[in-house]
């Protein structure tokens, strides 16, 4: 067996080490214990990033400081990271698991994706319509059926998929660098 050929098994026996681990050992729920942190954290610094990047296509926040931006931008990520750790509560309630993101499980990604959808077009409805908190500039595209922007929406579609494969990613590092322990 070549040098490159051994690498390449201890590489294959690493992962699957932690994939065992993480997933099929009989303290598993244990790995990590609060999978919601990394999705808070990799949430907070995306949506963040996202709501600077949306500026424009709000009403007045174009002229207004940068300070009070940053400041408006920070809340409404705290929003987002509400929406977001919701979601995965109640995609955490659809599968019996906390520890659904470490393995992988598609339904309840789904589940967080169109949660988090459904509670962002809302929130934006109600706050365009009735409850007059925000407006659009005219340069923000409509969705028409709905009546809310492109980008609220576009958001949870494009960051969710995004920050699970983070905080999982994460996650599968940490148990990755624990001291191994054979049985």
């Amino acid at each position: 067996m070549s040098k490159l050929e051994g690498n390449h098994q201890t590489e294959k026996g690493m992962i699957k080490r932690i994939f065992e681990e993480a997933i099929d050992s009989p303290e598993h729920r244990h790995n990590p214990r609060f999978p919601e942190l990394p999705l808070a954290g990799f949430g907070f610094l995306t949506h963040f990033l996202w709501e600077m990047l949306q500026v424009p296509w709000y009403s007045g926040m174009a002229e207004a400081s940068h300070a009070s931006v940053v400041w408006l931008c920070t809340r409404a990520t705290g929003g987002d990271v509400v929406i977001l750790l919701v979601s995965f509560w109640l995609a955490s309630v659809t599968c019996s698991n906390r520890q659904w993101l470490l393995r992988g499980d598609r339904k309840p990604a789904v589940v967080l994706i169109i949660t988090a959808l459904v509670v962002t077009v809302v929130l934006e409805w109600l706050a365009t319509g009735p409850l007059e908190r925000w407006t659009y500039a005219d340069s923000m595209p409509i969705i028409p059926l709905l009546d809310v922007g492109l980008t609220p929406v576009l958001q949870w579609l494009l960051l969710s998929p995004m920050i699970m494969w983070l905080a999982r990613r994460h996650m599968l590092g940490h148990i990755a660098l624990r001291p191994y322990k054979p049985s």
